[in-house]
């Protein structure tokens, strides 16, 4: 990992953890969401990106809309989300 690539933040109830890594133009990452204390997801980059902070804003705008699908989920029936 680069040196103060990790950070986490709070969003709608969710804790968010972010990681960064690479070098030379060749940056990817992962977002830990959690929620009530659980890991509840990982979210990922699909592709490399060029630069540490476009890495950074692609998984923070991942998992913001993770947490917002999720909160617009019905809370009764069949959601599409499986338990981890």
């Amino acid at each position: 990992m680069i040196p103060g690539t990790a950070t986490h933040f709070e969003y709608r109830g969710w804790i968010v953890r972010l990681e960064v890594t690479g070098a030379g133009g060749e940056f990817a990452g992962r977002a830990e969401l959690a929620h009530d204390g659980k890991l509840q997801t990982t979210v990922t980059l699909d592709s490399p990106r060029a630069d540490a902070s476009s890495a950074r804003w692609a998984l923070d705008s991942k998992a913001r809309d993770f947490i917002d699908a999720w909160k617009g989920r019905p809370r009764a029936g069949p959601s599409g989300f499986q338990e981890l």
